[in-house]
Parts: structure tokens; C-alpha cells; sequence
């Protein structure tokens, strides 16, 4: 049976979406909305955007700090419930209310970056609601599990050819152009790829890490975690001849 996922990660015009169809990259797309690209159906979906709020501390957020020492400022602290539910029923519009709300119930207020993303959240929010199956992914942590280290800054040119070099080696293999890529950041591309790849593991009922690996957060019946994928198992090579 074929095996169809995606994995996505916001884009400054919407979401950048990539299919893989049998674990190899079969499409590359931006979309307006997540709903376009989970119309034909997939086996699994990885989504680089919280997934699960509480008003308060997420344990998935600071689990993924503890993993990238270094570049704990990749994880940022997802917004509380209470700000994405008013910014969906409209009683919260701007930055400043939702960080008086998020200081008034959970004494801490809601950084800029935060609110930025609320809309895109409240967005998968919905998609959860309406039953869809989204993994929530986050690219750092998921490319620290697979080599064991944290890669190079992403923006940087060492971080963006380490990440092509990592899904590579693992058969996501991303085209040089695809329609709209004018309008994503490379980033966001390798981002979503391993969003796919990730998911692609679920889809195969692959082993999956789970950060943290136990919570009692739960949000719409489902435990808050951030899901990784372990590095496949390397084959024991033949035994070398000697004087080789």
C-alpha cells in the first residue's frame, strides 16, 4: 500500500508542504492553508507549530531546550491556551492584549515572535478539533536525534547544506527549484522535509522519540509531546581484510 505524508512549516506567504510518497520527496508546495495540503488524504502529517496548549509551561518546550544546549532560543515558549481561544473568538487582536491576558493567568507575559505565530496556531488548533492526526515536530531537536549533535545555525550556509546532507542520507532528497520557492526561506524548506520525514516513520509504525518521554499535560485528549525520529540502525559492515 503506498504510504503518504507530509510535513509543513509556516512561511511568511502561508505554508511550505512537503509530500513524500514511500519515504522519497514526491511534491514541494506552498499553500495559503494547511487544509489545501491535507485535502487528499495522507497516513500521517508532522507539523513544526505547537500543538497542545495550557495556561502555562509547556513540558514538550522545556524537554526540546534541555536537547539543544546552545540553541535553547530555537525553542520558543508556545502561547497559553487563553490568548489562542481570544484571539479565535476575537476578544484578543493585538500583541498587547494577549500579553496582558497570558501575564493575568499565567504571570508570564507573551513575547512578540509568540503572538506572531497565534494565528497559525489557532489554525492547526482547529484542524485538531475537526479530527485531523498532526504530529507536532520541532526541526531542531529532530535533526539533533538523528546525528546526535546540534547542526549548525540554519540560517547559516553550513547549517543549510548539513540539514540537505542529513535528509539526503536518508533519502529526502529536495529539488533545486519548485513553484513559489521564491517566496520561502531555505530554512522553512528543510524544516518542513524533516516534518515529512518524521512523520513518514510514524505512517511505517517506525520507533519514534517522544519529548518528554512522560507528561501528564494533556490537551484535547492527547498527551503534549514534540515527536523525533531516531536514527535508523546501521548495518555491521564486513569485516575488513587485513592490511586493509
Amino acid at each position: 500500500m503506498t504510504r503518504r505524508v507530509i510535513g509543513a512549516d509556516g512561511c511568511a506567504v502561508g505554508w511550505v508542504v512537503v509530500l513524500l510518497v514511500d519515504g522519497a520527496v514526491a511534491d514541494v508546495e506552498v499553500v495559503d492553508a494547511l487544509t489545501e495540503a491535507l485535502a487528499p488524504p495522507v497516513d500521517a502529517a508532522g507539523i513544526d507549530m505547537p500543538i497542545g496548549l495550557v495556561d502555562g509551561r509547556r513540558d514538550a518546550d522545556v524537554a526540546a531546550r534541555r536537547l539543544l544546549p546552545g540553541r535553547t532560543g530555537s525553542v520558543f515558549s508556545a502561547p497559553p491556551r487563553c490568548v489562542v481561544d481570544g484571539y479565535r473568538d476575537g476578544s484578543i487582536c493585538d500583541h498587547a492584549a494577549a500579553t496582558e491576558l497570558a501575564t493575568a493567568v499565567t504571570g508570564v507575559g507573551l513575547s512578540l515572535q509568540a503572538w506572531r505565530l497565534v494565528p497559525k496556531i489557532a489554525a492547526v488548533d482547529d484542524l485538531l478539533a475537526a479530527g485531523h492526526e498532526l504530529l507536532e515536530v520541532h526541526p531542531e531537536v529532530a535533526f539533533a536525534a538523528v546525528v546526535g549533535d546540534v547542526p549548525p545555525p540554519k540560517r547559516s550556509w553550513g547549517g543549510i547544506t548539513t540539514r540537505r546532507s542529513i535528509l539526503a542520507r536518508h533519502g529526502v532528497h529536495l529539488p533545486d527549484r519548485f513553484p513559489g520557492d521564491e517566496h520561502v526561506a531555505p530554512d522553512d524548506v528543510v524544516d518542513a522535509a524533516v516534518c515529512a520525514w518524521v512523520a513518514d516513520a510514524a505512517a511505517a509504525g517506525l520507533p519514534l522519540l517522544q519529548v518528554p518521554d512522560a507528561t501528564d499535560q494533556i490537551d484535547r485528549g492527547r498527551r503534549i509531546v514534540i515527536t523525533a525520529r531516531p536514527a535508523p540502525p546501521v548495518a555491521p559492515g564486513r569485516p575488513r581484510r587485513p592490511g586493509r
